[in-house]
């Protein structure tokens, strides 16, 4: 365990002045994009620290950019977006191990959670060779405390509260209940990892009930620092409807790079666009979806998603949203060679169209499918405006052009629900 003391500097005290069966636990629970530890990563972290006798003394969560696909979301109901922002596990390694010093570590399905902490601390340049935990899967079972192995169901078999599965925080707190019960018959304890003379600084977090942060700031004030044009309210007709295809062009995969915004702001200074005549623009356009959106009368989820998402790029709230209708692009994708990557986030014809289905509809409409993104792909459409696919950085890598699913399905006329 010398890599603590290498770490974080100062020696790593034997004892502490306390002798290690008083030494409380911390007990942990991940939440991964998959099964396998050397390719999958983890994007959810939770420990509940107690004291040696059983008692919460302290806990701690985050959100982990698994810098990868998300993975996994029906199982711990995170997507790419919600990830956005959240520290990589390199950031949180030295605080977490800084953290967990001087404590016994426990963990439901304790092999699979230590194999995928050792994996994550190697990448991160920290080996912690095979962590000592005790495993509450198999104290259950071993004790005659519940039948049944899962966290879960060896939660609901004993009466313990688990307020929401997969939620790393929530299973690291139902573990920690089953530890509880188990203390008094437990034989071996596991080693105390190493005390440390530094006190341990918690590592950054961000959690489920904080919203991810804002994609680029693309603010009207943003872009005015860039433009730097002379003020003025006037635009012809001719430099509007460029700017708003531009903004078209640059939205339809419904996010906005440092580079885009710069050259939005060199394109509305050659054109004469003044920054109060960009905001007007972009709360036209904000405002053009909108009508589009409500045309048949009502707003659904989907809609609502893509009109928050266009609103935050944009810097315009909804409410503030001009009722104007901005001018699209009239373009013919037949021909063009598309893919597809994550599950389908639109309903069409009451129903959400399969990878097969949406395949079929774009051959419909004279596109070539394609099953994975090269430079013969023109197209790669998105589910998810976030994803960290390997298409998805694959398209950047090669400059494929990318659309967010519901904008790809109104290029084609195809209504959505």
């Amino acid at each position: 365990m010398g890599f603590l003391k290498r770490l974080l500097g100062g020696p790593a005290s034997p004892s502490g002045g306390v002798a290690d069966e008083d030494a409380g636990w911390s007990v942990i629970d991940l939440e991964t994009t998959g099964l396998y530890p050397k390719t999958d990563r983890i994007v959810e972290i939770g420990v509940v620290r107690l004291s040696q006798d059983g008692r919460e003394v302290g806990c701690w969560t985050s959100l982990v950019d698994p810098c990868r696909h998300v993975g996994a979301a029906e199982i711990h109901g995170l997507t790419a977006f919600d990830l956005r922002g959240a520290p990589t596990f390199a950031d949180i390694a030295p605080s977490l191990l800084s953290m967990l010093a001087g404590s016994r570590l426990a963990a439901h399905n304790a092999r699979f959670d230590m194999t995928f902490l050792s994996r994550e601390l190697e990448r991160a340049g920290l080996g912690w060779g095979e962590p000592d935990a005790l495993c509450t899967m198999n104290m259950v079972s071993s004790l005659g405390l519940a039948s049944r192995r899962g966290l879960a169901a060896a939660c609901e078999e004993l009466g313990i509260e688990h307020e929401a599965a997969h939620c790393a925080i929530s299973d690291a707190r139902a573990t920690a209940a089953l530890l509880v019960l188990g203390l008094a018959g437990i034989d071996r304890l596991p080693a105390v990892l190493p005390r440390l003379s530094n006190a341990p600084v918690p590592p950054p977090s961000r959690t489920r009930s904080e919203p991810p942060p804002p994609r680029v700031d693309t603010s009207l004030g943003a872009l005015a620092d860039r433009v730097g044009v002379p003020d003025g309210l006037d635009v012809s007709r001719d430099e509007a409807v460029a700017y708003l295809a531009l903004l078209d062009r640059v939205l339809e995969d419904r996010r906005i790079t440092d580079q885009e915004v710069r050259a939005l702001a060199d394109m509305a200074a050659d054109w004469g666009v003044s920054p109060t005549s960009a905001g007007a623009l972009h709360s036209a356009y904000l405002g053009g979806v909108w009508e589009l959106a409500k045309a048949d009368g009502v707003i659904t989820d989907a809609e609502a998603r893509d009109l928050k998402i266009i609103a935050e790029l944009l810097g315009v709230p909804l409410d503030q949203a001009a009722p104007a209708r901005p001018v699209g692009r009239d373009e013919d994708l037949r021909g063009k060679a598309v893919c597809f990557t994550g599950e389908s986030v639109v309903s069409i014809r009451g129903a959400v169209p399969s990878r097969e289905a949406q395949e079929a509809m774009a051959s419909l409409h004279g596109l070539v499918v394609k099953s994975g993104v090269s430079r013969k792909c023109d197209i790669l459409v998105l589910a998810d405006t976030d994803s960290r696919s390997g298409k998805a950085a694959k398209a950047d890598e090669l400059g494929v052009r990318k659309i967010a699913e519901p904008v790809f399905w109104r290029l084609l006329g195809v209504e959505i629900d």
